[in-house]
């Protein structure tokens, strides 16, 4: 029983971090349409700017759609 309710966590767990990454579009998320998402801009979705430094792997402060997709995984 105790594994069973595990899985249920897990997998709620898994499902709302999935609907936070699908939420957030990165058009939606790119206010003024440099291609690029800034601190400021990733700001909108608390998630997203407490992982900011890890997805940010060129470190140029800014985030590309292409390090913007390794979110939520």
């Amino acid at each position: 029983m105790k594994i069973s309710n595990l899985a249920v966590l897990a997998a709620a767990l898994m499902a709302s971090a999935a609907a936070t990454a699908s939420e957030a579009n990165f058009n939606s998320l790119d206010k003024d349409g440099n291609g690029l998402i800034s601190t400021s801009e990733a700001s909108q979705l608390p998630m997203l700017a407490e992982e900011f430094k890890n997805l940010d792997t060129d470190q140029d402060g800014q985030l590309s759609e292409s390090e913007f997709a390794n979110f939520g995984k």
